[in-house]
């Protein structure tokens, strides 16, 4: 993947300040420092998503945290890195942004965020092979978005380099993100855990009587 620093400099105070208050300064220091150089050798050894990817922001965020909990030599442990990815999310700056969106009066904004991917795929995907692929299920629920992975490359990349533990962290950040956004996530399954598909059931917070 092309090296992207804003995201490194976006989240990387973040990190720090949880680190810090979670362990210690020290341990916060470390994991930055060398996080930096771990953030550019991911990067560098990350399949290619594609130029205009709607989903590649994914990619560097999972591998902004990543690259830290390298820097900290694996001393946080991945649910202790799940804290972490916790406190980043609900930190001023994210509420505020994540609160923008309401899926109450937006309740299909992910199955159009999906269906756009899904209309780049079909143009990019045979260029960049390694990519989300996402079905849909337009029958099966009336209420909010539904759809399903059933590839992630983020996945595939942390399993490839032995990163993998990470995994079921950086998914339970989409439950997290999503109540942000005043909506619940349904979920059954994720790639990451070997169920082979990775499903989104995405409602506003104030459904009641789900179809």
């Amino acid at each position: 993947m092309k090296y992207r620093g804003i995201y490194w400099t976006l989240f990387a105070p973040m990190i720090k300040k949880s680190i810090a208050k979670r362990f210690d300064r020290k341990l916060a220091d470390r994991s930055i420092r060398q996080g930096k150089e771990e953030y550019r050798r991911l990067l560098s050894r990350a399949d290619d998503l594609g130029p205009g990817n709607p989903m590649a922001a994914n990619a560097y965020f999972a591998y902004a945290f990543a690259a830290a909990w390298l820097g900290s030599g694996k001393k946080i442990s991945p649910d202790e890195m799940a804290h972490v990815m916790i406190d980043v999310l609900t930190s001023p700056l994210l509420r505020t942004l994540f609160g923008m969106i309401d899926l109450n009066k937006s309740p299909k904004k992910w199955y159009r965020s999906m269906k756009k991917y899904e209309t780049w795929y079909r143009k990019r995907g045979k260029e960049y092979p390694v990519n989300w692929v996402v079905h849909f299920n337009e029958g099966l629920h009336r209420d909010g978005s539904y759809y399903y992975f059933s590839r992630c490359p983020i996945c595939e990349f942390c399993e490839r380099e032995g990163i993998g533990e990470l995994m079921p962290a950086l998914c339970a950040t989409d439950e997290v993100m999503l109540r942000l956004q005043h909506g619940r996530l349904h979920r059954e399954h994720t790639i990451s855990n070997g169920d082979g598909i990775c499903d989104y059931g995405i409602v506003g917070d104030k459904v009641t009587d789900e179809k």
